[in-house]
């Protein structure tokens, strides 16, 4: 029987070797129905799944965890272990789990040669067959075109456990989540509404912080103008109260300072000098005590760029084969000089394929591309920490510039052999952007990103003027970018077509 909750009382965690903790004595309680969790890069959403699912072992804390617990991570390299099984039973909760999300018997036997998104569909498949009573996803809409996003969303929905969701997608997180637990290290904070509102009232409380801040910034320098002020007075006073280089007949005067000395008249000065100062203490204190979250600079200046010269570029007419029986036809196509195109289409119309050809028919240097694909396998991950810790120190210094304006920061990028998906994507993207590219290319450049994350980056290839070429299934996002659409429509059964807008296409309005 499933619990109706699970209680998480002060949980802690920190990674071997890390001074930090990455959750300090956290608790909190998820209830039946989906829960978002949401937070930067590196800020432990997968962590967390991953202790509440019994996978890591927490330092200390008390964790109701049920015996049933099920995690779908986010990474889609290798095939399931039991899909074969999967596929395999013909009960009534496969086929209904095979037909809405349209899985094929002999994807096990072409695993190599399926979408992203078509794997994805097979992780979340396998995950709700399981019926657990814990269920943990890690960005399952990563890959998905709109299509496939709806099916995912019917799917997810009828899941009647508790369900933990890490996404960056925001339509997702809204319609199917009724809690989500924002993670700022070492705290989690716990909402009970959808993303949007939550995300509000958020911004509404830091904007609250930060006038508080300034406020009590502003009473702590008018105190310290005053103290400085009366210990003028108090200095003045002493000096009154002094019988130092008096004339030593002067017995008028001598009387009038053993007289203040008696009355204490003269001491009113100090005490108010001592008053202040407390109260300027007291001002630091409730001053250092209001806490509001820092925003990162963003934006990133761009150099002239040095293969200008080279556009545009002209790929010729050409079918394209998509496996055994698919193709795609492209028109000869034209490629001006700092034109920006989002390249949008269903899983498996041959985005992907289509920018692997173009990639072998560019004619520049290497340094002058940028090519970011969908997913980063982890030799080549390993690969390019190991490239970026050789460079000199100015290069590495820049690169570290980057990354911080892309929302991350660098210095725990680079302790890690293999950064999670999404700092990587940051760590290629900066290291391309240093050696000042002509054509910056990305295979889903939202995937494995948190929110903030998608933004810098976004607001980094808007200020960037040289070509790009983008393939997202976040149309928000390609929108506020492009200027030029690349649509990949479906003619038939097995025929993709390219089609060039000039705006976006109406179809997918």
């Amino acid at each position: 029987m499933m619990p109706n909750f699970i209680t998480i009382y002060n949980l802690s965690f920190a990674y071997e070797n890390c001074q930090e903790k990455l959750f300090d004595a956290v608790s909190f309680q998820l209830h039946r129905g989906w829960t978002g969790v949401v937070g930067a890069n590196g800020s432990g959403k997968t962590t967390l799944l991953k202790l509440l699912c019994g996978i890591l072992k927490a330092d200390s804390g008390a964790l109701n965890i049920p015996e049933s617990t099920y995690y779908c991570e986010q990474r889609t390299d290798f095939m399931p272990s039991d899909l074969d099984d999967f596929l395999k039973f013909s009960d009534t909760i496969t086929f209904k789990l095979k037909t809405s999300l349209q899985i094929q018997d002999e994807w096990k036997d072409r695993w190599e040669t399926l979408s992203h998104g078509e794997r994805k569909r097979c992780q979340i498949a396998i995950s709700l067959y399981h019926d657990p009573s814990l269920l943990a996803i890690d960005e399952p809409s990563n890959h998905l075109d709109h299509t496939s996003k709806n099916i995912l969303f019917n799917a997810l929905k009828a899941y009647k456990g508790i369900g933990l969701l890490v996404s960056h997608d925001r339509e997702l997180l809204d319609n199917l989540c009724r809690h989500v637990l924002f993670l700022f290290p070492p705290n989690i904070d716990m909402r009970k509404c959808n993303y949007s509102t939550a995300a509000r009232e958020i911004k509404k409380e830091n904007e609250y912080q930060i006038q508080k801040l300034l406020i009590a910034k502003q009473q702590v320098k008018k105190l310290k103008k005053k103290v400085i002020q009366q210990r003028e007075k108090a200095k003045k006073a002493d000096k009154l109260k002094s019988k130092h280089k008096l004339n030593p007949k002067d017995h008028d005067t001598k009387s009038k300072i053993d007289l203040a000395r008696l009355t204490g008249k003269d001491a009113v000065a100090g005490r108010i000098h001592r008053r202040l100062k407390m109260q300027l203490h007291k001002a630091e204190q409730h001053q250092n005590s209001i806490k509001f979250k820092k925003s990162s600079p963003s934006g990133i200046q761009f150099k002239e760029q040095k293969a200008i010269k080279t556009f545009p570029i002209i790929i010729p007419a050409k079918v394209i084969a998509l496996g055994k029986k698919k193709k795609l036809s492209i028109p000869e196509i034209c490629i001006p000089y700092g034109d920006k195109i989002g390249l949008i289409g269903d899983n498996g119309s041959g985005k992907s394929t289509f920018l692997n050809v173009l990639v072998m028919t560019f004619q520049l240097a290497k340094d002058q591309i940028i090519y970011i694909s969908q997913e980063i396998p982890i030799e080549q991950s390993k690969a390019t920490i190991e490239r970026i810790q050789a460079y000199s120190d100015e290069k590495k210094g820049q690169i570290m510039t980057i990354i911080s304006r892309l929302g991350s920061a660098p210095e725990h990028i680079l302790e890690t052999t293999v950064p999670t998906p999404g700092e990587m994507r940051k760590l290629m993207l900066a290291e391309g952007i240093m050696l000042n590219p002509s054509i910056i290319i990305m295979d889903e450049p939202t995937n494995h990103m948190d929110l903030p994350s998608i933004q810098y980056v976004e607001k980094a290839l808007i200020d960037c003027q040289c070509t790009q070429l983008l393939v997202s299934h976040d149309h928000i996002f390609l929108r506020n970018i492009v200027n030029t659409w690349w649509a990949f429509t479906k003619e038939d059964h097995d025929h993709y077509m390219l089609v060039e807008y000039s705006h976006y296409p109406v179809i997918y309005d």
